[in-house]
């Protein structure tokens, strides 16, 4: 592999930068999980690819690249397809929920796993959460698969999922900006295929391209537009959800139009404590699930095969 040539052709600047072809892109960021790129070549390819852009090619190459590198779950037997909720941004300004549609989702006896980090200095993440409603991060992937055929929910830190994919995600903190597998990660199927996954966007832009990879990848998948970088939907506002499968595309919930007609009862305060009480109080029925919550978790159902009913 010719790293130099590889610069040249995707470091040129977003107007100048040629993409790689799907079959490159795979090599190349296969190298980068086995550590085969040197220190300053990599901080070159990730500081390129971060100003261009990925092309869909280039997204699938690295994600199949990934996969590759990804252990691999069994489905639980006799249940409905595992949901896989990937958790790395944590809340900054209002409680982070992702832990609720995951215990929403385990009381209807569907597999869970979530995947993430377990600390940001700036955010409250869902790890930290679990910690409060006393679920605890599992120590390898065969405690995850234990847990999971158990019917619990299995939060997977992902420097035990990926040692590989978490050492690219840290070098957020040394080169300041986050990478291509920022993305990728959020996409991870360690099911390979036996699963239902939740994938969602901060800005509205990046739904065509999320969309077009879903399609590409043949994924079974839930996208929206999430919340501060976590995959609830706002709980104020519901946004347009889709149903992926098989190449094949459709809105399961449409998108909340006009003036918000009443703002839920949520967290007072977004830290862990405070978000863990009320989410007891809402699994308890003491305050009520946020709709768009609550639809978002009837989507997950279906697309589970948990339901045949669609979400209304």
């Amino acid at each position: 592999m010719d790293l130099i040539e590889i610069i040249k052709e995707v470091g040129r600047g977003k107007d100048g930068a040629g993409d790689l072809s799907r079959d490159a892109a795979y090599a190349l960021y296969g190298a980068m999980l086995r550590g085969e790129v040197p220190d300053l070549e990599l901080g070159a390819l990730l500081i390129a690819f971060r100003i261009k852009g990925e092309s869909d090619e280039e997204m699938l190459g690295f994600y199949h690249a990934m996969q590759d590198a990804l252990p691999h779950l069994q489905a639980p037997a006799g249940k409905p397809l595992p949901v896989v909720i990937p958790s790395y941004n944590g809340a900054r300004r209002q409680g982070n929920l992702t832990p609720l549609l995951a215990l929403l989702l385990a009381r209807q006896g569907v597999p869970v796993l979530v995947h993430g980090v377990t600390r940001d200095p700036k955010r409250v993440v869902s790890a930290e959460v679990f910690a409060e409603l006393d679920i605890a991060p599992c120590r390898d992937v065969d405690e995850a698969q234990r847990k999971l055929d158990a019917g619990e929910i299995a939060f997977l830190p992902i420097e035990i999922l990926s040692p590989e994919i978490n050492k690219l995600l840290q070098l957020r903190w040394r080169l300041g900006l986050r990478n291509s597998t920022h993305t990728l990660v959020k996409l991870a199927d360690p099911f390979h295929g036996q699963s239902a996954r939740i994938n969602s966007v901060t800005h509205p832009e990046y739904l065509q391209k999320s969309s077009a990879f879903l399609k590409a990848s043949g994924a079974r998948a839930i996208l929206l537009r999430g919340t501060e970088g976590e995959v609830y939907a706002n709980p104020k506002r519901c946004p347009e959800m889709l149903y992926f499968n098989a190449g094949e595309a459709r809105a399961l919930v449409p998108a909340e139009e006009g003036s918000i007609p009443e703002i839920p009862d949520l967290p007072g305060a977004m830290d862990a404590v405070t978000t863990a009480v009320w989410i007891r109080q809402a699994l308890t029925g003491e305050v009520e699930v946020p709709r768009p919550i609550a639809l978002q978790a009837a989507c997950c159902l279906y697309a589970s095969g948990a339901t045949d009913g669609l979400p209304g």
